[in-house]
């Protein structure tokens, strides 16, 4: 570890927090690493917890790291970033984060539509709807667990790879999704999808609600994600509206 300087205007706390930083963007310290722990910095440094408490705490702040209860400090990794200005799957906002978007199929199947599903795809109370459960990944990390309904005249779907992007399917049999509604709140991890997304169980997550429609405004899907959100981020543009008359 680097000396830090004790004859300066510049609080020891930075001074580590910077030198943390540093290794980190000289990959020194690599994403998901775990670093040493407080006592061990302290000893490294030679200086009190509280400081290198401090440190940690700032750089956390900051989003450099990211503290896992129970488990310890980690070094973070990029976040997924999706904008909601605009209308895209997760492979798409997963590569334009500079990452590389994975699936792993869970289940596909024939069910019962949901009082939800019913109102949102348009559908009668005894109809049924295929169920697609799938987990997604950015560099071989799980970020979101997902669910989509769809009307039975998407049967041909499941004779497809569905570790591929759902959007392209559906591009490949004549749907463009072209627009759609989400509705984002907080939830707490099951055991099933602490176990999935690799995180403590009662962790809090986002939980996005999605119904998606095509060009003819027809809907397409009603969907669920389960996403950590030490992983993936929102985004959405916003503007005054109110012009001087």
């Amino acid at each position: 570890m680097a000396e830090v300087v004790r004859d300066t205007v510049i609080p020891l706390y930075m001074q580590i927090a910077e030198d943390i930083k540093s290794k980190i963007e000289r990959k020194e310290l690599e994403a998901n690493a775990r670093i040493p722990t407080e006592l061990e910095l302290s000893e490294a440094y030679g200086v009190s917890r509280i400081t290198i408490r401090k440190a940690l705490e700032l750089l956390v702040e900051d989003e450099i790291l990211v503290r896992r209860q129970r488990i310890g400090t980690f070094v973070s990794d990029k976040k997924v970033s999706r904008s909601l200005n605009s209308f895209m799957g997760f492979s798409q906002s997963c590569e334009m984060s500079g990452g590389r978007p994975g699936t792993k199929f869970l289940s596909a199947e024939l069910v019962k539509a949901k009082t939800s599903d019913v109102k949102a795809l348009r559908l009668s109370e005894e109809d049924k709807v295929i169920r697609i459960r799938r987990l997604r990944y950015c560099n071989d990390i799980p970020v979101i667990l997902e669910e989509n309904h769809f009307p039975k005249k998407f049967a041909y779907l499941l004779a497809e790879d569905l570790n591929r992007s759902l959007h392209q399917i559906l591009q490949e049999h004549g749907i463009i999704l072209d627009n759609g509604e989400k509705t984002i709140g907080v939830c707490y991890a099951t055991k099933e999808e602490a176990e999935h997304l690799e995180i403590k169980e009662h962790d809090a997550l986002i939980m996005s609600k999605d119904i998606a429609y095509d060009v003819d405004g027809e809907p397409v899907y009603n969907g669920k994600e389960i996403i950590n959100a030490d992983r993936y981020e929102y985004k959405i543009l916003t503007s005054n509206t109110i012009k001087k008359g």
